[in-house]
């Protein structure tokens, strides 16, 4: 017999043996029921046959579980019944396949015109579906409580009714504990969650600050000091606002002119519906969990529509602050503070010209970014302080507001920081730290003052630049060979065959996706980024620094809230900097995570 002709008797062989153990494999999974839960799909695409397969699934995992899943008596009292088979079964369904990783599955039939798809789980394998949340609760608790001990109130209450939601989505929310990492106690997160949200609002007292007949300035405060960061919405007398800032105990409202009411209600904003787009798992239980508000979020505030100056005035003069022991003073700051009170006057009367002699070139066109970003108001010069820093003075800060047309968040607060040269112009303008995350940098006693100093105007520089669109800049600070990693989660399906003659299944892992850019790749999606946004704004909340053994360099992980016209994102951006010329950092690698790594947590320092 021809070589040939034998080959091709084999292959058809082999065909004919491999069709029934394929049928035969998932018969015998079928036909162990007490072992083994399975759903079955078709479709014209593997993919839709899939999906058809793990919906199936999920509706026998949930008649599974259905009699020892607790419902909680807030979630019964909604509307006062409830149907506990498809609630249950609606909670399970928010276990797609980003969680469920333990499920395996079985291509049946790959017919061109449909595709028959098996996906089958171990009952034994139950608990651990769960067991994944439970894990996603615990860490969102702990961002919470650390968040609260930074004063930053928005992230601590996203936080805590993240989890809580979540926590609701699990077999036995009520079993379910927490070990506080200070104090070792353990909290039960079903009551301790809404109680301590509850009390947060309770400890929040807003006072106003200013009232011209259309802006209504307000201060905030937490447990009687200045709030670090808080999200808000109030109604104008028509509708809710879009969310607003609390900064350094600093907002605003808007109203039309003469419009503004005796009593302004706020909600405070506690659940960031708007923001679950950047996690599913968050995203499809929001949509699914029931939830009461959460007394104590809404206040109000009386202005009596009486008119009212805000609390400071044109001049920068007197600093109600104290001066930072580890900043150098200034000899004299009477001429800075004429020059400052000269840019102020020009923007709270909109005659912005009248100050732009007071910059140098570089200076007057950050300066005319600046005033473009939004809607710019003064809101404080009361806290303003000035330090010396080589040949620069640093005013530190002018508090102000920015709101635009358009975006889920519309209404910003930042601390702006003028630096002066040595001709006494204004040479740069950045959006300042937060107090906490100044604070953390500046109390590194072991750096020089130099070297704390040199890190917070980075940071400062490299956020604002993203704010005010400064390609240029950007490009000037990034090595040309630096190493710029986006990452975002994904799939990974890996195929298995148990045995040579057996079935192909396929395990989904989830895991991070990173995509290396070079530095012209990156310029260039960037450059298109800001041309389809009316704004960018970015927040950073805790941050670590590290310093390299040799030299000033750092690497710096930082939690990031990034905010745009068109979208926004939490994730921990990580920037490795080399600071040896103050005026010429240079970035050698710079990376985004949605959350840590699986296998080797936050990238830092030894990463690269």
């Amino acid at each position: 017999m021809p070589l040939m002709l034998r080959r091709i008797l084999l292959i058809g062989w082999c065909v004919l043996t491999l069709l029934p153990a394929y049928a035969q494999s998932w018969e015998e999974i079928k036909g162990q029921s007490a072992t083994y839960l399975y759903g079955e799909g078709w479709g014209p695409t593997v993919e839709e046959a899939d999906q058809q397969a793990l919906a199936d699934l999920i509706s026998k995992i949930s008649v599974a579980v259905s009699s020892d899943f607790s419902i909680t008596e807030d979630e019964r009292s909604v509307n006062g019944k409830l149907d506990a088979s498809s609630y249950t079964t609606s909670k399970v369904n928010t276990y797609s396949t980003a969680t469920l990783t333990n499920t395996e599955r079985i291509v049946i039939d790959n017919h061109p015109d449909e595709a028959h798809i098996g996906r089958y789980l171990k009952r034994s394998e139950l608990n651990r579906i769960f067991e994944g949340r439970i894990r996603t609760v615990k860490e969102h608790i702990r961002l919470g409580v650390m968040a609260e001990e930074k004063n930053k109130i928005d992230d601590a209450l996203r936080n805590y009714f993240w989890a809580f939601s979540l926590l609701k989505s699990v077999q036995r929310p009520a079993e379910v504990t927490y070990q506080d990492e200070e104090s070792g106690q353990e909290l039960h997160p079903l009551t301790w969650l809404p109680e301590r949200m509850q009390q947060i609002f309770n400890d929040l007292e807003v006072s106003l600050t200013g009232n011209d007949g259309t802006n209504v300035d307000m201060g905030v405060t937490y447990q009687g000091k200045p709030v670090g960061s808080l999200d808000y919405t109030y109604f104008d007398g028509r509708n809710w606002s879009n969310i607003a800032s609390v900064k350094n105990g600093r907002a605003t409202m808007e109203f039309q002119e003469g419009m503004v009411p005796e009593n302004i209600p706020i909600n405070y904003e506690y659940a960031y519906r708007g923001q679950a787009h950047i996690n599913e798992e968050i995203k499809s239980v929001l949509s699914v969990v029931k939830s009461q508000a959460i007394r104590g979020a809404r206040t109000s505030l009386q202005t009596q529509r009486q008119k009212i100056q805000s609390t400071d005035n044109t001049d920068v003069w007197h600093p109600k602050a104290r001066q930072e022991v580890a900043l150098s003073p200034v000899a004299d700051e009477a001429p800075y503070r004429q020059v400052l009170s000269r840019v102020v006057a020009a923007i709270k009367s909109r005659r912005f010209e009248e100050a732009s002699d007071c910059f140098t070139e570089d200076g007057k066109e950050m300066y005319r970014q600046l005033i473009k970003y939004g809607n710019a108001r003064v809101l404080n010069t009361n806290e303003c302080l000035l330090y010396q820093f080589g040949d620069n003075v640093v005013a530190r800060s002018i508090q102000m507001s920015f709101a635009f047309q358009r975006g889920i968040r519309k209404n910003f607060v930042e601390d702006v920081v003028f630096t002066f040269n040595a001709e006494q112009r204004i040479d740069c303008l950045a959006f300042g730290l937060d107090a906490k995350a100044k604070e953390d940098i500046m109390n590194r006693g072991v750096w020089s003052v130099q070297a704390r100093q040199t890190l917070m105007e980075f940071l400062e520089n490299y956020k604002t630049a993203y704010a005010l669109k400064r390609i240029d800049y950007l490009r000037s600070i990034f090595d040309d060979d630096a190493v710029i990693i986006v990452g975002h989660v994904a799939q990974r399906v890996e195929a298995t065959q148990s045995r040579e003659d057996g079935p192909v299944t396929f395990r989904n892992n989830k895991y991070i996706r990173r995509t290396q850019y070079s530095k012209e790749q990156y310029l260039k999606n960037l450059e298109a980024c800001f041309r389809s946004n009316e704004f960018v704004n970015i927040r950073f909340a805790n941050n670590d620094v590290r310093k390299a053994k040799v030299g000033e360099e750092y690497g710096i992980q930082i939690k990031q809230d990034y905010y745009s016209t068109h979208y926004g994102d939490e994730g921990y951006l990580y920037i490795q900097v080399d600071l040896n010329d103050r005026k010429e950092p240079i970035i050698k690698v710079r990376t985004w995570q949605a959350e840590p790594d699986p296998e080797i947590g936050l990238f830092g320092l030894g990463t690269f």
